[in-house]
């Protein structure tokens, strides 16, 4: 009996070269920085739109005249 071939599915790339700008030779971070733990925040559009961190869970509401 043969048995059927099974496809790998292939990785979705990290991106990880949006997270950061290079100016003048240094790099600088795009995204917002945790005051809590230093890692990145998301951010989240929308309705309650917020910058969040994986982490710790710290939060950050944005007001109306942020968002524009």
């Amino acid at each position: 009996m043969t048995t059927k071939k099974v496809k790998k599915k292939k990785r979705k790339e990290k991106k990880s070269y949006t997270y950061y700008q290079i100016k003048e030779g240094k790099l600088i971070r795009r995204l917002k920085k945790c005051p809590r733990c230093t890692s990145f925040m998301a951010i989240h559009k929308g309705e309650n739109a917020r910058y969040t961190c994986g982490k710790c869970a710290y939060t950050e509401y944005q007001t109306t005249s942020e968002i524009k």
